[in-house]
């Protein structure tokens, strides 16, 4: 076990709360710690995507939004890693899930506008009507 060093004012005051908390100095301390010093969601990072931030599963680019897509669709943590991504683990898919608890509204601003009928939108706008549509699959050919 490490120590360290505290001034005997911080120390009074964390004997002080945590008395208040029913708790051990050495409890209220790591708990300070803990939440100061670890990430909330460990399995999640932000990286920055073409159009904004975008969280996703560290080491990974699946984003939390395909994560709660799966999840809204009705398939259960368990079947999304069993059979949809059998890469990741449970953790991760809770940690996903409970990011976009945390950050509810950014994310449902962010899935109402990544919909396919915008994504399809887009790409006619960039293609072009035929050529968007033959990427899409919805000619016989080209014309």
């Amino acid at each position: 076990m490490s120590q360290i060093q505290l001034s005997q004012q911080i120390y009074n005051k964390v004997v002080e709360v945590a008395n208040k908390q029913n708790q051990t100095p050495d409890q209220f301390v790591e708990q300070v710690l803990s939440t100061q010093l670890l990430p909330a969601h460990p399995y999640v990072e932000v990286i920055q995507s073409r159009n904004q931030p975008r969280p996703v599963i560290k080491g990974t680019r699946i984003g939390v939004d395909v994560i709660v897509g799966y999840s809204q669709a009705g398939y259960t943590p368990q079947e999304i890693a069993a059979d949809i991504l059998p890469h990741l683990t449970l953790a991760q898919l809770y940690d996903a899930l409970s990011y976009y608890e945390d950050h509810r509204d950014q994310l449902d601003e962010m899935l109402k506008n990544n919909t396919s009928e915008i994504w399809q939108d887009r790409l006619k706008q960039r293609l072009g009507q035929r050529d968007a549509a033959q990427l899409l699959g919805q000619t016989n050919g080209p014309t």
